[in-house]
């Protein structure tokens, strides 16, 4: 994946890291790494909250409201210490309840439950013995959440995570670096080292010793950290909570178990193991007064059955008002996404991809043991069709009536399954069940009648500026090709950086020069907030059935969502023309 530089990349909004394709050392593949990791990589689904002082201005500051991610208030009002900490004299939340939390954790079907302990204002949400801006002390709550969520999520089975901002510190004058504080303190006097072994690293300690077993850490905003202060914390949780996963974004560079993936959005290229996508339920982490556009729980179960057939995790975030409560718009969505997953979860904990080389628009399929798992995100639907799987399932179930479905086998080997008629607005699951675990064939196959789905992450590459797929039509004719890419930049203001970008499309013998254009969009359940643009690029002329091939020549192609010098291709869809 190529890396943003200021050259050629959008301006990084404030609050978000970037995805860079082997940026970092996995920590080695070990029988210990294997057992650390498996709690974490079958839990699938987690949740994250972003808590803490600023939910009191809650995204509005001096009676204006403050546009964007509302965690980073102090940074974006340049508002000085002393009137930010004069704050956490009003955070009082007495609405706080961890056993009414984790029970929603719980119940929303979320096997891990990710805490934030210290954020970029430095304010500690538990009670910390380093530094006397924290919750316990601080506040007139005077309580620790921590403490009283650890053993909530120990009486229900919840694996605990922490987040912990290593780099940002807006409260400590020596916490230089990229978005420090230089409203109030110098950076010239400032040093990072100092501010390190001060408070980030006792604070981590305190952390990792005064709470039980912690299943995961979770660090943010990599940039400008010292590679031996990183190492110095991986070795910290390797040495007090051996069984602890690390994410990727301590160190650029630095040792991890898991790669954090791009805020809210999928990134096309993925590891093939043990990944992440973190997304939030509104616009804002952390809690915003009136806030609007709640993603639809449909989007959000679709969201978390994409990761799972991609081999990824999906951990979703509630921002706590200053009362200490789930927004109502949050609890709906949790106990919506938890009626989901009680008949999808056979297809979600544990689960996989199912190795099918194309993508469907009905949804997608991940696959666990001897079955493989239908979510079907269109509700229209009366009958969905894959390519054919060996061995062919002997029987298909819909997982909310536990009705048998009818199962209908072609002569080429595609399969035809009817669905039953939806209980609600929320994916269907249905579940093929075979007698051996099942394998889809290497080529990608057409299903007849439908759409045919090329994506960018299964072409193959025989130069850096081709994109080449080599596929099986089983129906001849002229097809148009479209190419689909995603809007890029913020969620806050999506862009679609192809327009007028060029590039050659070959298919057989013919070759056609092209030119991207927007000429239609279709939304894009998994991202919400960034629509899918199609760009009519050619036609593919089939004189039979059998295999074929197509490939993109010359077009800058990107995967992150910050290069606006390319185009962020998801694949091609092949139209078959009457």
């Amino acid at each position: 994946m190529p890396h943003t530089s200021s050259s050629h990349a959008g301006r990084l909004p404030k609050g978000e890291a970037v995805y860079r394709c082997g940026q970092s050392p996995r920590a080695p593949r070990t029988d210990e790494s294997l057992a650390r990791m498996s709690r974490w990589a079958e839990a699938r689904f987690g949740i994250f909250v972003h808590w803490g002082v600023s939910a009191v201005p809650a995204g509005w500051w001096k009676g204006r409201r403050v546009e964007g991610l509302s965690e980073w208030i102090q940074f974006k009002e340049r508002i000085p210490c002393r009137e930010y900490a004069a704050l956490a004299g009003e955070f009082n939340p007495s609405g706080f309840d961890a056993g009414e939390w984790v029970r929603r954790v719980a119940d929303a079907g979320a096997k891990y439950f990710v805490y934030t302990a210290k954020h970029h204002d430095g304010f500690a949400m538990y009670r910390s013995s380093v530094s006397d801006f924290n919750i316990a002390d601080a506040t007139p709550f005077g309580r620790d959440p921590l403490a009283e969520l650890q053993e909530a999520c120990r009486e229900q089975g919840v694996m605990l995570g922490l987040y912990y901002s290593q780099m940002i510190d807006w409260a400590d004058p020596d916490a230089i670096g990229p978005q420090c504080n230089d409203w109030d303190f110098d950076r010239a006097a400032g040093d990072f080292h100092r501010y390190w072994h001060r408070k980030a690293m006792p604070q981590l300690e305190e952390l990792l010793t005064r709470y039980g077993p912690i299943g995961l850490l979770w660090f943010d905003m990599p940039a400008g950290i010292p590679a031996e202060c990183a190492q110095e914390a991986f070795q910290l949780v390797r040495r007090l909570q051996p069984r602890a996963v690390v994410n990727s974004r301590l160190c650029d560079g630095g040792p991890f178990d898991y790669q954090s993936m791009d805020d809210n959005y999928f990134n096309n290229h993925l590891p093939d193991r043990n990944w992440e996508t973190a997304a939030t339920t509104n616009e804002s982490w952390a809690y915003v007064e009136g806030a609007d556009r709640w993603k639809p729980a449909a989007a959000l179960c679709e969201s978390i059955a994409y990761a799972v057939s991609r081999n990824g995790n999906y951990l979703l975030n509630v921002g706590p008002d200053a009362s200490g409560r789930f927004p109502q718009p949050a609890v709906d969505q949790l106990a919506n996404v938890g009626r989901w997953l009680r008949r999808a979860g056979d297809g979600i904990f544990a689960a996989g991809s199912a190795d099918i080389p194309t993508t469907y628009d009905w949804g997608c399929v991940t696959r666990r043991g001897n079955a493989c798992y239908l979510h079907v995100t269109k509700a229209d639907r009366k009958a969905v069709t894959l390519a054919a799987l060996s061995p062919a399932p002997n029987r298909a179930v819909d997982k909310a009536s536990g009705e048998s479905l009818s199962l209908v086998s072609h002569a080429n080997g595609s399969l035809t399954v009817t669905l039953a008629s939806p209980t609600d607005a929320l994916p269907q699951t249905i579940e093929l069940q075979f007698k051996a675990p099942p394998k889809a064939t290497a080529l990608a196959t057409q299903v007849p009648g439908e759409d045919f789905r090329l994506d960018v992450w299964n072409a193959s590459r025989p130069t850096p500026s081709i994109h080449r797929w080599d596929f099986s039509l089983l129906e001849a004719g002229t097809y148009r090709v479209v190419l689909l890419s995603k809007e890029s930049a913020s969620h806050l203001q999506p862009m679609w950086w192809g327009d007028g970008l060029h590039g050659r499309l070959r298919t057989g013998c013919t070759e056609q020069l092209f030119t991207l254009s927007d000429d239609g969009r279709e939304p894009y359940p998994i991202l919400y907030y960034w629509m899918l643009i199609r760009s009519e690029i050619g036609h593919l002329h089939a004189a039979s059935a059998g295999p074929q091939f197509l490939e993109i020549h010359g077009l800058p192609i990107c995967d992150s969502k910050w290069i606006n010098s390319a185009v962020n291709m998801v694949g091609v869809r092949l139209e078959r023309l009457p």
